[in-house]
């Protein structure tokens, strides 16, 4: 039986809140299985999707967030939330299908992945 659009959210919100968990702790194999179980009936590939376009959404933040610094002097401070849209609209048009709140915790994240 075909997944509605709201499946489909709630596969992805699944997937991105195992992410927020624990980003260190889920390679490919056991995220799909723990996602498996606790969003039954999807497919093996529509598991695989949700999962790999979270780890896209968080990587193309710290991507963002790296390129930024590397074009700023030292000490260079950016406040978050980022009411003016620098890396939201970017992050927007890299990775689908995220809430706004979504991409403002991966922009967080790449922030302080970037602290040394």
């Amino acid at each position: 039986m075909p997944k509605s659009t709201e499946d489909k959210e709630a596969l992805l919100n699944a997937a991105y809140d195992l992410f927020k968990q624990d980003p260190e702790r889920y390679g490919n194999e056991s995220a799909i299985k723990e996602l498996e179980e606790t969003v039954p009936g999807f497919s093996e590939r529509q598991y695989k999707s949700a999962w790999t376009r979270v780890i896209s959404l968080f990587e193309n933040a710290c991507k963002l967030v790296f390129r930024w610094s590397t074009d700023k002097p030292p000490g260079t401070v950016f406040e978050l939330p980022d009411e003016n849209r620098i890396f939201v609209d970017d992050l927007t048009k890299q990775c689908r299908g995220f809430s706004e709140d979504q991409y403002l915790e991966a922009l967080e994240y790449g922030f302080k992945k970037a602290i040394f």
